[in-house]
């Protein structure tokens, strides 16, 4: 049992254990997401999740629809016997069940709901909610006991190569950072080998890089006010460039579907998107032949709240039913996908020798927190690196450019920035690149250091970095943006540093995460030296600002920085290495 908290070289070393995790052919799926948690008085003594309840008008206050076996009990057997037999009868081969806790009420139904799939030939696995005390891996440590000895031993518990299969869910990914959770994985796979199959909520590379699959609960994002016939082109781009990247590492790729959302009964103002008489259902079904991931996933078959069941209602009937009966088995024929091995950089073997000679004798420390792609790729080329306590960071003569040559900030938008005084580390950060040192802010996040002390407080500044926010009216050259404001965006590399690249443009991201947050030169230090990397241009020709850029502070030090999707792009390792050649250099002055 652990009982001490992990070290970051603990993290460290359980991010570089996940890297061997690979799924040659896992088995063909599709799962829906399924609720357990409605109770009412003839069965549980009293309402739960149901409100407002009026049979005889067929209307639920908080339920968008009306099921057609009215406002059932989860731990009635009758009702989990119908579900099963409709989720067979659809080609449903599992539900991914929404669980809360040790001992919750939402609880109850699972051991019976697990006999009666046996009984119908379908797999339940636990979808992973929340993190008992964020920031703790511990706490999480605890509940996959919990599940591993009372449900995953059932027959019907879906498992892969072995492990017990756990769906994350976004909420309880954001509690702890990626190497915790990495931890996690690697500590509960020595208590109970081999381990669990954790498919986590995020369609990023760093993701993929830990957890054994990549899936996201909701697409609704990427639907809301668009018309029926941009549905299918819409999904196939939300989910190509990831479903390619989980193939390449060997991880599980799914991708989600969903007949529509409404949510507008439980929160204001909420969000809708319509299913145009199934239609909706049907052209998101149609994407998912075209993308052949390994697992297609149904938001949901019966989240009453949001509007987003397939399970029979009085409105819509057996509808979505019918279209999943349809289309699922044909998604079984496809077979499995291909999935080829990547090399882990672009960099040929000389370009890495050269760049471990330039570093020779020289230490990268590492700043808390690490989980951006940046890691991997030093675990990768194998250069020099130590991890830090953000203590350390705040010793006096601890750390030095003589003793780090750079500092390597690869979290997220947070960091710690009080130690033992309101804000000693960023004193400390401060004093260290007045030292000469170089700083590489090289982030798993939109915007590093923009969280101080969990506190939004967008320090880049304080360290010389120039990096932009996003606005409501987004303009070229002067702000960021939450999602393109135009199509067509490319990116440009700057050829006389980035000497691998080629003259060829290449494309903005089309999927995941697209809140663009660029250096510009505008903002950076008077006297500086700004030297781009990698520009982002729209269709126009118009300059966005600076995806990835090396600037030369006015004192002695340096900052650098890559936005952090370019880090998932094949042209990551040829600018890390511009940017640490350019470092390496900088601490020989």
């Amino acid at each position: 049992m652990q009982n001490a908290p992990p070290s970051q070289r603990d993290l460290i070393e359980a991010l570089r254990a996940r890297a061997k995790i690979h799924y040659a052919e896992p088995p063909k799926l599709t799962l829906a997401f399924y609720y357990g948690w409605y109770g009412n008085p003839e069965v549980s003594g009293k309402w739960l999740h149901w409100e407002g309840v009026a049979p005889e008008r067929q209307q639920i206050a908080t339920s968008t629809h009306y099921p057609v076996l009215g406002a059932y009990d989860s731990n009635d057997p009758k009702t989990l016997e119908r579900h099963c037999q409709w989720a067979r009868e659809a080609g449903i081969d599992g539900f991914i069940y929404s669980w809360w806790g040790i001992e919750g009420y939402e609880e109850k139904p699972l051991p019976r709901l697990l006999d009666i799939a046996q009984k119908h030939r379908l797999k339940v696995c636990i979808y992973y909610e929340a993190v008992p005390q964020p920031g703790d891996p511990r706490s999480v440590l605890t509940d996959l006991r919990h599940i591993l000895a009372r449900f995953a031993r059932h027959p019907a518990y879906l498992k892969v190569g072995g492990r017990p299969v756990v769906f994350i869910y976004g909420r309880a990914m954001e509690q702890l950072s990626l190497a915790q959770w990495a931890w996690v994985l690697e500590t509960i796979g020595k208590e109970f080998p081999p381990g669990v199959c954790a498919i986590g909520d995020a369609l990023s590379r760093s993701a993929a890089r830990v957890f054994d699959g990549i899936h996201t609960y909701n697409p609704v994002g990427a639907l809301v006010n668009k018309p029926l016939e941009a549905i299918q082109s819409i999904i196939e781009a939300h989910y190509r460039e990831a479903l390619q990247m989980a193939g390449a590492f060997g991880r599980i790729a799914c991708a989600t579907i969903i007949p529509a959302y409404d949510d507008t009964k439980i929160r204001k103002p909420g969000i809708r998107t319509e299913r145009f008489n199934g239609e909706a259902y049907r052209k998101q079904w149609q994407a998912v032949l075209s993308l052949n991931p390994d697992w297609t996933l149904i938001t949901s078959f019966n989240e009453w709240h949001e509007g987003s069941e397939i399970e029979p209602s009085v409105e819509h009937g057996e509808r979505e039913l019918r279209t999943t009966a349809e289309f699922a088995p044909r998604f079984k024929r496809l077979g499995a996908r291909p999935r080829m091995a990547t090399p882990l950089t672009a960099l040929t073997g000389e370009a890495i020798a050269n760049l471990r000679r330039a570093w020779q004798g020289k230490t990268i420390g590492l700043l808390p927190d690490a989980q951006s792609e940046a890691l991997f790729w030093l675990l990768d080329v194998g250069l020099s690196f130590e991890t830090l306590e953000y203590a350390d960071l705040v010793a006096p003569g601890r750390v030095t450019p003589q003793r780090y040559a750079a500092l390597v900030y690869a979290g997220g938008e947070g960091y710690r920035a009080s130690v033992n005084a309101p804000d000693d580390v960023d004193r400390a950060l401060q004093a260290y690149l007045q030292a000469g040192g170089v700083l590489l802010a090289l982030p798993s996040a939109p915007f590093p250091f923009y969280y101080a002390d969990g506190k939004e407080a967008n320090r880049a500044a304080r360290f010389g970095l120039p990096i932009a926010s996003s606005a409501n009216r987004p303009e070229a050259g002067r702000t960021g943006f939450e999602t393109p404001p135009t199509p067509g965006f490319q990116f440009r590399l700057n050829r006389a540093q980035v000497q691998a690249a080629g003259d060829a443009p290449f494309p903005f991201p089309s999927g995941g995460d697209l809140r663009w947050r660029p250096a510009l030169r505008s903002l950076a230090p008077a006297g500086a030296t700004y030297i781009p990397l990698a520009t982002l241009y729209d269709a126009q020709g118009r300059n966005w600002g600076d995806g990835a850029v090396w600037i030369r502070l006015p004192g002695s030090g340096a900052v650098g920085y890559i936005w952090f999707r370019l880090l998932e792009t094949p042209y990551a390792p040829m600018l890390l290495a511009t940017l640490l050649g350019l470092a390496g250099a900088q601490a020989r002055r």
